[in-house]
């Protein structure tokens, strides 16, 4: 009887562990930070030591700046609008992540100009009698919607709760489009509609080697 008993008690940590959950629910992370994707944050949820974890973040931010070049007056602005959804892997198990994923890009960027009445659209004006508005020249830019993801990063633990997390990787967004739009008197003059179209080419050329664009950056993570 003794023997049984002891034999019994012996598999007790094997039933144990036989009966132990098959699955847990993911513990949720909130995450704030700053990349070359924007200003943003993200919801998370992963277990310490699972080999897979998932987020979805949301960035933001807009730039523009101001100069004067050739005469003429111009501002050029960037639209930073992003949401993603990733996959982190975690092959070892520990703070080291592989992240693959898709970002939902709206991403845009718009340049405008004014130039100063001289030379051609001053001799354009002599010779018509244009008494219309000078107008401007505007180029927005635009890429594929939907650009897939593939980077890597670690997270080291900053206490019970906090998390820091650095991550660097790229999302390929095709080829930009630039669509240069005269207004005016530029619309009406041929001298600039041509050289407006051979900077539209140059433009384009500059636009295509962003085609796979980086994303860096660092997020501060509390997990509940």
């Amino acid at each position: 009887m003794k023997l049984l008993a002891s034999g019994a008690c012996l598999m007790l940590p094997e039933v144990a562990h036989a009966d132990a959950p098959w699955f847990t629910v993911p513990q949720p992370s909130l995450w704030a930070g700053v990349s070359t994707l924007g200003i943003g944050g993200s919801l998370g949820f992963h277990n310490p030591h699972d080999l897979l974890g998932v987020r979805g973040s949301l960035n933001l931010f807009r730039l523009g700046i101001n100069f004067t070049q050739s005469g003429a007056h111009s501002r050029a602005q960037a639209n930073l609008q992003n949401e993603s959804l990733l996959a982190d892997i975690y092959p070892f198990r520990g703070g080291f992540h592989i992240t693959v994923g898709v970002v939902f890009n709206q991403n845009s960027g718009n340049y405008s100009s004014t130039p100063e009445i001289t030379g051609a659209l001053l001799g354009f004006i002599s010779h018509t009698h244009y008494n219309g508005v000078i107008g401007n020249v505007h180029g927005p830019i635009s890429f594929n919607p939907i650009a897939p993801y593939f980077g890597i990063g670690y997270s080291l633990k900053a206490g019970k709760h906090w998390t820091l997390s650095a991550d660097a990787g790229a999302m390929y967004q095709g080829n930009g489009r630039i669509a240069v739009v005269p207004t005016g008197l530029l619309a009406m003059d041929q001298a600039w509609r041509t050289q407006m179209l051979a900077n539209a080419q140059k433009a384009d050329r500059l636009i295509d080697k962003m085609s796979y664009y980086p994303a860096v950056g660092i997020q501060i993570g509390y997990r509940f």
